[in-house]
């Protein structure tokens, strides 16, 4: 059985997931006093963990048909 998301339902969570994020440092970074070092890390740490999903293919982006189609060779 293979758990996982299909392309353009994956793209539709790294938008989400991206716009939600970037929502919640816009909220915080006011409440941080200027240490954008904190945020700079939240959104580090962000990726990381969209890496990860990506890595341990529960999703699978096409990153917006920006990638060409991989071609075998043999």
């Amino acid at each position: 059985m293979k758990i996982g998301l299909g392309k353009k339902a994956s793209d539709v969570f790294v938008i989400i997931y991206i716009s939600i994020t970037l929502y919640i440092r816009f909220i915080l970074e006011p409440q941080l006093g200027g240490h954008f070092l904190i945020s700079i890390a939240i959104g580090a740490f962000a990726l990381l963990f969209l890496w990860a999903l990506t890595k341990s293919k529960l999703i699978n982006p096409s990153w917006f048909g920006l990638l060409g189609k991989k071609s075998e060779s043999k």
